[in-house]
């Protein structure tokens, strides 16, 4: 009985393992379709974009600080920490103030 399930597990692995290799090659496909399509728009994925008037505007009140966040990362499609450093940086910058 014990060699039974063992069996089953050693299959259920192997079953695991080629699913896992599916998906990874599903993803790396994905990624590689990504970067094709990225360089045909010709969009830059290392330039950052200047944050709208009214992300300025909230980064600069204290109290607005994750809704500034918030709308940065829905203008630039950056993740929270690029995002969270950009507004950080604007939230430094006060104006009138060299």
């Amino acid at each position: 009985m014990t060699d039974a399930i063992w069996l089953l597990f050693l299959i259920l692995c192997v079953v695991a393992l080629m699913q896992l290799a599916a998906i990874s090659r599903t993803l790396q496909e994905t990624a590689a379709m990504m970067r094709r399509l990225i360089a045909h728009q010709g969009v830059d994925r290392d330039t950052v974009a200047e944050p709208s008037d009214k992300v300025k505007e909230l980064a600069l009140n204290p109290k607005s600080y994750v809704a500034a966040i918030k709308a940065y990362r829905e203008q630039s499609g950056l993740g929270l920490k690029e995002a969270k450093a950009v507004i950080d940086e604007l939230s430094r910058v006060r104006p009138g103030v060299a």
